[in-house]
């Protein structure tokens, strides 16, 4: 039987919502690592890191998601007390199933990836920088409101919880990054390298 359209949405939204968190979260980390570069570095980095992790993304999910379906289908093969059912519309159903999700999760990896991007094709990178953040942050928030809406959860608050993540990530970014910097201009890698040849 046909799913409606809800039923679609609820089926994929998981690896939707991961893929886009994934992809948009990671390459904000590349961004902001990256924020004193050209834009057109900035861009170039941010893309081929959230393609490279699209890829990444999509096989893993194939391969998580096609292990859990041979545990599913061994269980009901017990049940039935057959030996197996591979080649039977069952399983081809199941694979479908589980190539359609991994695909669905590259995808959304790739898609999420461009959001902290885009800025910096219109914007110098002082500007494009709290764009960015902001974008990402929006789609996190929206990500969270959809989730809250299937699942029938407070939407505001994951619509926040999401936000906020994105947030957190951003400056957790910053403080790295500030903190490689202040080590390669001398006051901490220089003692830590002297300290390690000594050793």
């Amino acid at each position: 039987m046909k799913m409606s359209l809800l039923e679609q949405i609820k089926e994929y939204l998981h690896p939707i919502t991961r893929g886009a968190i994934d992809g948009s979260l990671s390459t904000l980390g590349i961004v902001i690592g990256a924020v004193n570069a050209s834009p057109e570095i900035i861009i170039a980095a941010g893309m081929s890191g959230g393609i490279a992790n699209g890829f990444s993304n999509m096989f893993a999910a194939v391969s998580a998601e096609k292990t859990e379906m041979l545990g599913d289908l061994s269980e009901i093969e017990d049940a039935m007390l057959k030996d197996t059912l591979r080649d039977t519309i069952i399983h081809e159903m199941q694979s479908k199933k589980v190539r359609s999700r991994g695909f669905i999760d590259g995808v959304a990896t790739i898609f999420g990836a461009l959001v902290p991007v885009v800025p910096y094709f219109f914007l110098g990178t002082g500007q494009a920088i709290f764009l960015s953040i902001g974008l990402t942050s929006l789609l996190a928030f929206f990500l969270g409101f959809a989730m809250a809406q299937v699942s029938g959860r407070n939407i505001l608050y994951l619509g926040l919880k999401m936000a906020i993540i994105a947030i957190i990530v951003a400056i957790a970014s910053t403080s790295v990054r500030q903190l490689i910097e202040a080590g390669f201009k001398g006051s901490l890698l220089h003692p830590i390298l002297g300290l390690g040849l000594c050793v």
